[in-house]
């Protein structure tokens, strides 16, 4: 095994390996313009990416801003009937496969750590056919308490074998940054489409996508000082 000066990389799911986060946004965006109200890519981002419970304040908004007695079940249901249609245009995340199939090679141990649950998981790697590059997944399913507490990060590290220090996460959203910094891992922040605008200046590192991630680059990532 190459020696990265890491012992394991973790990845977040949604954003950073596979792009399900646009298709959901555009979901939200057509059911709050179907409502007479306007939903910013920032507010959604801020509110929804990464938190478990993050479309609850959603909903509430929703319903507070259109005021017709318009109950969250129902636009739950209406949510669910748009994303039948914005679903079919999940794709991957530039360069994801290839730093897999780099550290694969090399016989870096691999982990998913998501917030999502594990039905919704296995759902997009198996149709990428990513599965078989983790020893890992480590979901909301397996965990008390969801990103941002560091539970399923360090659920992730447990399983792998390795302590927290030794690993490297690869997140998109702000919740999975503190989640994997309060776990005690280097973590470097890979901003999606949708996560741009937010702050990320938390992170060990900021890479604009996968696509140059390395392996010289995580060697040279791991040599330098570590943000606290």
């Amino acid at each position: 095994m190459t020696d990265l000066g890491f012992d394991a990389v973790i990845f977040d799911h949604d954003g950073t390996l596979v792009d399900t986060e646009t298709p959901d946004f555009r979901a939200w965006e057509m059911l709050y313009r179907e409502f007479g109200a306007t939903l910013s890519m920032q507010h959604w981002a801020k509110t929804a990416v990464g938190h478990m419970h993050g479309y609850d304040p959603l909903f509430a908004d929703l319903i507070r801003q259109n005021g017709n007695g318009t109950g969250t079940a129902s636009l739950r249901k209406r949510l669910e009937e748009l994303w039948e249609l914005t679903l079919q245009n999940v794709e991957l995340m530039p360069g994801a496969e290839q730093v897999l199939k780099q550290l694969q090679a090399n016989n870096i141990p691999l982990a998913v750590a998501t917030a999502s649950d594990r039905q919704w998981v296995d759902r997009w790697l198996t149709r990428f056919n990513l599965l078989p590059y983790f020893q890992v997944i480590a979901t909301r399913d397996d965990v008390a308490h969801n990103k941002p507490a560091p539970d399923v990060y360090l659920f992730a590290a447990a399983q792998l074998g390795t302590v927290p220090a030794r690993c490297l996460v690869f997140e998109d959203s702000l919740a999975g940054l503190q989640a994997a910094k309060s776990a005690g891992m280097t973590v470097v922040a890979v901003p999606s489409f949708i996560t741009q605008s937010l702050d990320f200046s938390q992170a060990d590192e900021i890479v604009p996508g996968l696509q140059g991630v390395t392996l010289a680059w995580i060697e040279a990532l791991a040599s330098r000082p570590r943000l606290s």
